[in-house]
């Protein structure tokens, strides 16, 4: 009897065993954050919240002394077979010859010419600067639309407002949440410009290896070419981590259309901005676009104080109106959360209304 007991309660034990070993994964192993993903509620009538960009206790980048950082760089196989040139206008089709990359750049002495794929709007239209708006269809983005300088709006997702009020609007395929209504909306004549995928290099954000980033080019960006569409690079991080996924997706993306490459920048020195700009532009030998940057310090000690953030947004203004192959910028602050970036960086006032540092960067 007593051997029987034993037998029994060994039994129970391993059934015991069994279930804990089989049970459901831990939550936190299954959740993703997808609380920075701006939405349009039903009908379009606005975006859910406000941008949730990062966890803002740690996940923003952190400045980076572009002098100081040396990228891998890519070996291009790109055509030589356009003439140099100024930045813009570029007009002529790709070339029928095996290239890797198709790209629209101003040819320098150490890169061979690419040959240009398509005609921006933004080289015409003379205007440089846009807004990165997660507001919705809201009545003061007339206000800002009208400022002397602003010509393009994008919302960190595909959706846009249903009155731009004449700017242009540039649907994003923010990441893998978003390709269901990227592909439902992002099709021939919705807009002319669409971002690749925000931060991909960062946990936080979009999240993806650069073969991953470039399977999504490949398949949902990359044929948008043949609709009209031209092509902004995924933008990363202004650190190493950022430069070296590029370095990847551009090494890998095997056919690729790339007209523009983005870049997100946060740093309280103008001179690293231009100096992480220009290393883009030197790598790549196309224009450049920045959808995000602010004066603002991730890496700890005082943030900037108002004239100090005045003086960061004039040095950045005049390098961007100045530089040929800069085509747009969008500054970090057109809402009323700014989501743990310092508020003087903000350019949407209390009462909906643009705030000076608003009119210093759109006119």
């Amino acid at each position: 009897m007593a051997a029987l007991k034993l037998f029994n309660l060994l039994v129970l034990a391993s059934v015991a065993l069994f279930a804990l070993e089989s049970g459901p994964t831990s939550v936190n192993a299954l959740t993703t954050d997808r609380s920075h993903v701006a939405r349009y509620a039903s009908g379009h009538e606005a975006v859910a919240a406000a941008k949730k960009k990062r966890n803002t206790s740690s996940c923003k980048p952190k400045p980076t002394n572009a002098n100081t950082t040396t990228a891998s760089t890519p070996t291009p196989s790109w055509s030589s077979s356009s003439s140099a040139g100024d930045a813009s206008p570029y007009t002529s089709a790709p070339s029928s010859s095996s290239t890797s990359i198709y790209v629209s750049a101003t040819p320098t002495s150490t890169t061979p010419t690419p040959t240009p794929t398509s005609t921006p709007a933004s080289t015409s239209s003379g205007k440089k600067w846009g807004l990165a708006w997660p507001n919705g269809d809201t009545d003061y983005l007339s206000t800002f639309a009208a400022l002397s300088n602003v010509g393009y709006l994008y919302t960190w997702s595909p959706y846009l407002p249903t009155d731009l009020y004449g700017l242009k609007g540039i649907p994003m395929l923010w990441g893998y949440d978003q390709v269901s209504d990227f592909q439902s909306l992002v099709v021939a004549g919705y807009a002319n410009y669409v971002l690749g995928m925000n931060e991909p290099n960062e946990p936080s954000q979009s999240n993806m290896s650069p073969s991953d980033g470039v399977a999504l080019w490949q398949q949902y960006i990359n044929p948008l070419k043949d609709e009209g569409y031209y092509l902004i690079s995924p933008a990363c991080t202004n650190d190493q981590t950022g430069l070296d996924w590029m370095a990847s997706f551009f090494q890998e993306c095997s056919g690729c259309h790339v007209d523009a490459v983005a870049f997100h920048f946060y740093g309280t020195d103008a001179q690293d901005f231009i100096s992480y700009a220009t290393q883009l532009y030197n790598t790549y030998n196309l224009p450049i676009w920045v959808t995000e940057f602010a004066d603002q310090s991730f890496s700890g000690g005082a943030q900037a104080t108002q004239d100090e953030v005045y003086a960061f947004a004039s040095t950045v203004a005049n390098f961007v109106d100045s530089t040929s192959w800069f085509e747009v910028a969008f500054p970090f602050g057109v809402m009323s959360d700014l989501q743990g970036v310092n508020t003087a960086n903000a350019l949407l006032s209390s009462d909906d209304t643009p705030t000076s540092l608003a009119y210093n960067y759109f006119g």
